[in-house]
């Protein structure tokens, strides 16, 4: 079976990993059997996940075997694959692919394909990707129920706003303080109060959203959580800065075109980033990167200063 070499490099790392990747072979030839589908070659780009195309389903289709992974969550971000089944029930097929397949055994799904699959910054109108996004937001913004265990945007906020200034002294106060302690008073707040909650896909950005015949454009790889709808313009926020050629002038207009399109609270979505950029720095520091990188143009520390000055 051929590897990917990122995903290689990345189960190599662990006695887990490495097992997964020994049973690999098996656990694929097992639910091609299943499922009744035939293999293709897998995406090159795989780095957690071992995904390839599938054909025999009842559409075009891709099998994800994800790698068993634990992850001490440190930032909003966080690893919740495993809650994709549980989300991708709920949409549908409504602005996200359909699960066709999941074993419960391997967390392996078969999942529609998106045809061509192009990724939206294959768009050259920044503007209209950003209609689609809204658009794709909006159908995926199904109101929240208690079934599922899908996690909570809130708890995770307050958890991470309780943990971040003890983190911070053991990292050695690695950069201003008054940076973590407006992360931390922002996730309180943020965590306290908002709208009624939605199903959040968690993870919005461009390469995460792929053309499709069935429907125009179709969000895949899901984050899920619960929580607040103005959470889910983060990600796509950020990658739409690093399209900017001067973020500095330009990034607080995007910002606010792009909520008014989404109908989300504008000072929301910055306290919720500027929160995960605070956060993603703290774990940068933590995880060995210098601080001089993270203060670079564009990187985390620089753009939450940026966005404290909107």
């Amino acid at each position: 079976m051929h590897l990917p070499p990122r995903l290689q490099a990345t189960g190599s790392t662990s006695a887990v990993g490495r097992d997964w990747l020994a049973r690999l072979p098996e656990v694929c030839e097992r639910l091609s059997a299943q499922w009744k589908i035939q293999l293709g070659e897998p995406y090159p780009e795989c780095n957690i996940s071992w995904v390839a195309p599938a054909e025999g389903a009842a559409v075009p289709a891709v099998l994800k075997v994800p790698m068993p992974m634990t992850v001490q969550v440190k930032t909003l971000a966080g690893d919740f694959r495993g809650h994709e089944p549980a989300a991708l029930r709920a949409w549908g097929g409504v602005g996200a692919t359909l699960l066709l397949e999941h074993d419960e055994g391997t967390g392996a799904m078969l999942v529609e394909r998106c045809v061509p699959g192009d990724t939206l910054d294959s768009v050259p109108d920044v503007e209209a990707a950003d209609e689609i996004v809204a658009h794709l937001l909006a159908q995926l913004h199904l109101p929240a129920c208690d079934g599922g265990g899908i996690p909570k945007l809130g708890e995770r906020a307050q958890q991470l706003a309780d943990e971040l200034p003890g983190r911070f002294e053991q990292a050695g106060r690695p950069f201003d303080e008054w940076l973590v302690r407006q992360a931390a008073e922002s996730l309180v707040e943020l965590a306290s109060c908002g709208g009624p909650p939605v199903l959040l896909h968690g993870d919005t950005h461009h390469h995460n959203i792929l053309a499709s015949e069935r429907e125009s454009w179709l969000a895949i790889d899901p984050l899920p959580m619960v929580g607040d709808p103005a959470y889910d313009s983060v990600q796509y926020l950020l990658f739409r800065k690093g399209d900017l050629r001067d973020p500095e002038t330009e990034w607080g207009t995007t910002i606010s075109r792009f909520c008014r399109l989404a109908d989300v609270d504008e000072e929301r979505v910055k306290a919720w980033t500027f929160a995960r950029l605070v956060s993603d720095a703290l774990a940068a520091c933590e995880a060995g990167r210098k601080v001089e990188y993270l203060e670079a143009r564009q990187d985390s520390l620089w753009t939450a200063r940026l966005l404290h000055r909107l």
